[in-house]
C-alpha cells in the first residue's frame, strides 16, 4: 500500500500517544476523576528524579505516598480508598493479583487492521531489587513513562545525548542558567539508561555469546571509528559548554546570583561528562570484546538453515522471554507428539493423565568424597572474586574462623558479591578438600598451581595487611550436629574455614 504523508508513520505516532490517553482512564476515584491525568504525570515526575538521584524510595509503598503528597499539594480531597485505587492503578491495570500491562488499540497503516499494544509505565528496578532476599519490588519508569516525560518537554522524539547537548547550549547563550542546570538532569538519566542496557548486553554476551546473532542492532564492531567518531564530537561539546560558562562567569562577575547559578551548572556539567566518559569507555570495551569473540570462535556466528528447536525456540525464547498464555506452549509441543493427526496422542491427553504429587520431598545431603587432586578452573572475573573473599579473611584476622552462614549478616551488597562470580563459591568448596599451608607471598603467581594460592597471592597484592597470613595454615571444620542451610538458592554444608599457626 502507498501512503501519503498524512498516513507516513501514522502507528508509530499512535504508539507514543497512546500511553498518555490512557493515562488514568477507566478508573473509578468519583470527584477526583477530571484531575486524575495531572495528578499521576507528577506522580511519574517524582519517580523519574528519585530514579535520577539513586533515591530507592520508589516502592508500591512509596508512590502511594507521592500520591497523597500530590493530592494535599494541589489542595483536593481523597479518602484512603481513592488513593489506593491511584496507586495501584498507575503500577498495572485491572486487579492487583493478575498485575496485567495496559493495552490500547493503534491503526497499522502498513498491514490495514487494528493492533494491540500492550506497555507499562513502571517496571521493576533490578538495580534495586533484590526478591531472592525477600525485598519489595522497587519500580522505575518504562522507556514509554521516559519518552512521555520527554514529550511535556515539547520534543517528539526521544532525547539523544548531543540534542540534551545543544539544547543546554542554548540555554546558556540565551541565560537562562537555572534551566540549563534542570536540562542537565535529561541528560543524567539518558547516559545512565544507555550505561544500564549496556551492562546488561555487557553479561549475556558474556555468558551466551549467540546473542550477537539475535541482537543484530547491538552488532557495532563494523561501524566502530564512527561511534568513536561521535564520542569525539560529544566530548567536543562538553568543552564548548564549558567554554561559554567560564565566558559567561567572566562577563557577570559582580552578579552574585549569576555567579551562584553558574557554580551550580558547572558542577553539574562536571558530574555529566564524567558519567558520558564511562559510558563511552563501556561502550568501546563491548566492540572489542565483540571483535575478539568474532576472532577466536568463528564457528559460533556460521549462518545456519536449520532450525533448533532448542536454541531458537528454548533458550532464545522461553526461556529468555517467557509465555502470556499456556496454550501457545501446548501450540508448539502437540505437533512433536502428533506431528500428522492431533487425535493419535493429543497432548491434553497427556498431560490429563499425570498425577502431581505435591508434596514436598527433603533430599538427602550427599557429601563429597574427598579428592586429592583439585582441578584449576578459569575465573572470569578476578576483582569480584577476590573482593567477595576480602570479607572472609577480614573475619578471619579478628575472630580466626568464618562460616558461610555469617554472610547472612552481612550488608546485601556483599552478599550479591558472592552470587555474581560462579568460582566464588566454587573457591569456598576448594577449602573443604585438604588444609593448606599459605606460602604465597614470595612467588610467581604463574607456578601457583592451587587455585587456593591464586586467590590468596591475589589478595595479598590487592589488600597488603592479609599478608599476615603467610606461614599460617588454613583448613577446616566441620559440626556434624549442624544442618545444611539454604542461602540464595543453595543449599550448603556449614563447615568453617579456620587459620592456626604452623607447628614447625
Amino acid at each position: 500500500m502507498d501512503v501519503n504523508e498524512s498516513w507516513e508513520g501514522f502507528a508509530e505516532r499512535m504508539q507514543r500517544l497512546n500511553p498518555l490517553f490512557e493515562l488514568g482512564r477507566g478508573m473509578e476515584v468519583g470527584e477526583l476523576k477530571p484531575h486524575l491525568q495531572t495528578i499521576l504525570m507528577q506522580v511519574l515526575l517524582m519517580i523519574f528524579y528519585r530514579e535520577l538521584n539513586d533515591d530507592d524510595h520508589r516502592r508500591k509503598t512509596d508512590i502511594r505516598y507521592m500520591v497523597e503528597d500530590t493530592i494535599k499539594q494541589m489542595k483536593l480531597l481523597a479518602d484512603d480508598k481513592q488513593i489506593e485505587r491511584i496507586t495501584s492503578g498507575l503500577l498495572y491495570q485491572g486487579k492487583e493479583e493478575y498485575s496485567k500491562p495496559f493495552e490500547a488499540l493503534y491503526y497499522d497503516e502498513i498491514k490495514q487492521s487494528w493492533e494491540t499494544q500492550v506497555f507499562r509505565y513502571v517496571t521493576m528496578d533490578e538495580l534495586y531489587t533484590n526478591l531472592e532476599m525477600g525485598s519489595t519490588i522497587v519500580y522505575k519508569l518504562t522507556d514509554i513513562a521516559q519518552e512521555m516525560i520527554f514529550m511535556s518537554r515539547e520534543m517528539a522524539e526521544e532525547f539523544s545525548i548531543t540534542i540534551e547537548q545543544l539544547y543546554s547550549m542554548q540555554l546558556i547563550k540565551n541565560g537562562n542558567f537555572r534551566k540549563a542546570t534542570r536540562n542537565l538532569d535529561n541528560l543524567i538519566s539518558r547516559v545512565n539508561r544507555l550505561m544500564a542496557k549496556e551492562f546488561t548486553f555487557q553479561k549475556e554476551m558474556i555468558n551466551n555469546p549467540k546473542i550477537l546473532l539475535i541482537e543484530e542492532e547491538w552488532q557495532r564492531a563494523d561501524n566502530r571509528s564512527e561511534i568513536e567518531k561521535q564520542f569525539e564530537e560529544e566530548k567536543n561539546h562538553f568543552r564548548t559548554i564549558t567554554s561559554m560558562i567560564e565566558k559567561t562567569k567572566r562577563r557577570n562577575e559582580e552578579e552574585d546570583e549569576i555567579q551562584k547559578e553558574l557554580m551550580l551548572l558547572q558542577e553539574k556539567i562536571g558530574h555529566t561528562r564524567q558519567l558520558h566518559d564511562r559510558f563511552a569507555k563501556l561502550v568501546i570495551q563491548n566492540i572489542s570484546y565483540e571483535m575478539k569473540l568474532k576472532a577466536e570462535n568463528p564457528s559460533l556466528f556460521w549462518e545456519t538453515s536449520l532450525v533448533s528447536f532448542r536454541e531458537h525456540l528454548y533458550e532464545n525464547w522461553f526461556m529468555k522471554e517467557g509465555v502470556r498464555d499456556f496454550e501457545i506452549v501446548e501450540k508448539v509441543l502437540s505437533p512433536l507428539f502428533s506431528p500428522k493427526n492431533e487425535f493419535i496422542l493429543p497432548l491434553d491427553w497427556i498431560w490429563g493423565e499425570q498425577e502431581f504429587d505435591e508434596h514436598q520431598q527433603t533430599e538427602p545431603v550427599i557429601e563429597e568424597e574427598a579428592e586429592e587432586e583439585i582441578t584449576r578452573k578459569r575465573i572470569t572475573n578476578w576483582d569480584s572474586v577476590i573482593q567477595a573473599w576480602s570479607y572472609v579473611f577480614q573475619y578471619l584476622q579478628t575472630y580466626g574462623e568464618f562460616s558461610l552462614v555469617d554472610l547472612e549478616t552481612l550488608p546485601l551488597e556483599v552478599q550479591d558479591l558472592w552470587v555474581e562470580e560462579s568460582e566464588t563459591i566454587d573457591l569456598w568448596m576448594m577449602f573443604d578438600k585438604k588444609p593448606l599451608k599459605v606460602q604465597v607471598l614470595h612467588r610467581q603467581e604463574e607456578t601457583l598451581s592451587d587455585e587456593r594460592e591464586i586467590l590468596l597471592y591475589k589478595l595479598m597484592k590487592e589488600y597488603p595487611q592479609f599478608q599476615m597470613f603467610e606461614g599460617l595454615k588454613i583448613y577446616t571444620k566441620f559440626d556434624h550436629k549442624a544442618e545444611p542451610f539454604r542461602w540464595q538458592r543453595m543449599k550448603i554444608t556449614p563447615f568453617k574455614i579456620c587459620i592456626k599457626e604452623e607447628k614447625e
